[in-house]
């Protein structure tokens, strides 16, 4: 009986250690993005034009493996996505109707670090990441 608990408090600290390693390089593959300038216009309420909304935009991005996803919300009209490094560049566009969601592939990518520039408008967010040899 005492074995049995022993091998079950072991296994139960195991999965706890796993689970939180496992939380922890979900969160580490965010690319933390910086608002630029922008305006602070707002679409009125009879013009369905595209615009922005009456709330922010939220944007994001994630880095996995060998492609970015991005991911806007609260925002219309097109996203333009560009992938800037040292001796090549990627360009994607997005349309978005609310929320939008794009993947920008990097494979033919070199390793090396990457900015990448979301333009919203006249609102312009960028962020860092890294691309290793294999993808991360």
């Amino acid at each position: 009986m005492k074995k049995t608990m022993w091998v079950f408090l072991l296994m139960t600290v195991c999965s706890v250690i796993s689970f939180s390693l496992s939380a922890q390089s979900q969160t580490a593959d965010k690319i933390e993005l910086s608002r630029l300038g922008g305006t602070t216009r707002l679409a009125s309420a009879d013009n369905n034009s595209y615009g922005k909304l009456s709330t922010s935009p939220v944007v994001e991005a994630v880095n996995a493996q060998d492609v970015i996803s991005i991911s806007v919300q609260n925002y219309r009209g097109g996203a333009w996505v560009e992938i800037i490094g040292p001796r090549e560049a990627r360009q994607s566009y997005i349309e978005v109707y609310d929320m939008g969601f794009g993947v920008v592939n990097l494979s033919n990518l070199r390793a090396g670090q990457y900015t990448i520039r979301i333009t919203l408008g006249s609102e312009v967010y960028t962020g860092t990441f890294r691309k290793g040899a294999y993808g991360r």
